[in-house]
C-alpha cells in the first residue's frame, strides 16, 4: 500500500508539471484546434439525417448538464440577477450564431464553413466600433479587409448567385463577433462558469423552441452508433472539454503563440474536409482561404505591440470556437482563475481606439 500511495503520488507530482509547462498547454492548444477542426465534417455528416435544431438541442442540453454537474458550487454561488441576465443576452447571440452556422453547413462544404466563420475574429473591433466602443486601429481595419476580400473568393468560388449555406455561414460570424463584444463589455468580472451555463441554457430553450415549432422528430432509424458518437463527441468534446481545456491551457503560453495555434482550427477544418471527400481545393478557393487565414494572424501578430497591461494578449478564434465564447476571446487570462469575459474586455479594448471626450 505504502509503495502503491508514493507511486500514485510521484505519478500526480509528475502530471501536475507536465500541465505547468509551456510546450504540453501548446499541444492542448493544438489539440484543440484540431477537435474542433473536425467539429465541421462530423456536423456536416450528422446534419445529413438529424435536424438542425434537434441536433443542437441534444449538443448544447447535453453540455449543459455535465456543466452543470461539474461547477455546480460556482454556478450556485455566482446566482443572481445580472450573471443569469448577462448569461442570458450571450447565449441569445451564441444561439443565433450557432443557428445559423449549423443551417449553413448542410448547404456548404465543411471546408467553406470553417473558414468563413474564422472571420469573426477580425469583425469583432469593427462591431465594436459600430456599438460606440471606439475607433479600430489600421492594423484591424487591413486585418478585416484582407479576411473579407478572402471571403469574397470563397463564396463566389462557384460563381454567382451566392450559395445559401456561405451566406448563412457569414451572417454567423456577424453573431460570434457580436457575442465577443458584448462579453467584453457586459460579462467582466463575473464567472466565466456560471456564465457559460446559463448561455448554454438559454441555446438550450431557444433551439428546443425552434424544435418544436419548424422540426419533426428525428426517425428511430437515424441513432446509428456514427451519430450516437458524433452526437457525444459534439456535446462532450467539443462544446465541454475543449473549452475547459482551451480556459486553462491559455493561461500558460505566449498569448502571440496561442492566438496562431488556436487558428489551426480553419486550416484543420478544410484539410478533414479535403481528406472525408467534402471538399476540392480550387485556385480560387485555396487564395480565398489563405487571404482569411493571413487575415487572421495580422489581426493578433499584428497588434502585439498595441496590448494593454502585461499578461494580456491576443489568442485567437477558437469555434465556434467554439467553441463557448469565453474561450474563443482571444486574450490571454492574467491567471486561470480570471474570467474570460474580462479578458475579452482587454482583447476589444486593445483592438479598439477609444473615443475622444468630444464623441
Amino acid at each position: 500500500m505504502g509503495e502503491n500511495g508514493g507511486s500514485a503520488a510521484t505519478s500526480l507530482v509528475r502530471t501536475r508539471g507536465l500541465l505547468g509547462t509551456e510546450w504540453f498547454n501548446k499541444l492542448l492548444i493544438v489539440a484543440c484546434a484540431l477537435a474542433w477542426g473536425l467539429s465541421f465534417f462530423v456536423m456536416k455528416d450528422v446534419t445529413a439525417s438529424l435536424p438542425v435544431f434537434w441536433l443542437l438541442l441534444v449538443r448544447f442540453g447535453a453540455s449543459s448538464v455535465v456543466m452543470l454537474a461539474v461547477f455546480w458550487r460556482r454556478i450556485r454561488d455566482n446566482l443572481s440577477a445580472p450573471v443569469v441576465r448577462v448569461g442570458v443576452l450571450l447565449g441569445a447571440f451564441y444561439g443565433a450564431a450557432y443557428v445559423l452556422q449549423t443551417y449553413g453547413i448542410v448547404y456548404t462544404t465543411p471546408g467553406k464553413n470553417a473558414f468563413l466563420t474564422g472571420v469573426y475574429c477580425v469583425l469583432v473591433p469593427l462591431c465594436a466600433w459600430l456599438l460606440g466602443h471606439g475607433a479600430p486601429l489600421r492594423v484591424s481595419v487591413i486585418a478585416a479587409l484582407v479576411s473579407l476580400v478572402g471571403a469574397g473568393l470563397v463564396v463566389l468560388d462557384n460563381g454567382l448567385p451566392l450559395n445559401v449555406g456561405d451566406a448563412l455561414t457569414l451572417a454567423g460570424s456577424v453573431f460570434y463577433a457580436l457575442e465577443m463584444v458584448i462579453v467584453a463589455h457586459e460579462g467582466r468580472g463575473r464567472d466565466v462558469w456560471a456564465l457559460t451555463f446559463w448561455q448554454f441554457l438559454t441555446i438550450t430553450a431557444i433551439v428546443g423552441v425552434g424544435h418544436v415549432l419548424v422540426e419533426a422528430p428525428p426517425a428511430a432509424e437515424a441513432f446509428t452508433p456514427g451519430n450516437v458518437c458524433a452526437l457525444a463527441f459534439l456535446a462532450l468534446v467539443c462544446s465541454f472539454g475543449c473549452l475547459a481545456v482551451l480556459n486553462y491551457a491559455l493561461t500558460k503560453v505566449d498569448p502571440t503563440s496561442g492566438a496562431l495555434l488556436s487558428s489551426l482550427e480553419s486550416p484543420s477544418g478544410v484539410a478533414f474536409s479535403v481528406a472525408f471527400g467534402y471538399e476540392t481545393l480550387t485556385p480560387r478557393l485555396l487564395a480565398g482561404f489563405v487571404l482569411i487565414f493571413a487575415g487572421i494572424v495580422l489581426s493578433e501578430v499584428g497588434t502585439k505591440g498595441d496590448e494593454g497591461p502585461k499578461g494580456t494578449g491576443p489568442f485567437g478564434p477558437g469555434t465556434r470556437r467554439s467553441r463557448a465564447g469565453y474561450a474563443s476571446s482571444r486574450t490571454r487570462p492574467r491567471s486561470s482563475s480570471t474570467s474570460s469575459a474580462a479578458v475579452a474586455h482587454e482583447h476589444t479594448k486593445r483592438m479598439t481606439r477609444r473615443p475622444s471626450a468630444s464623441t
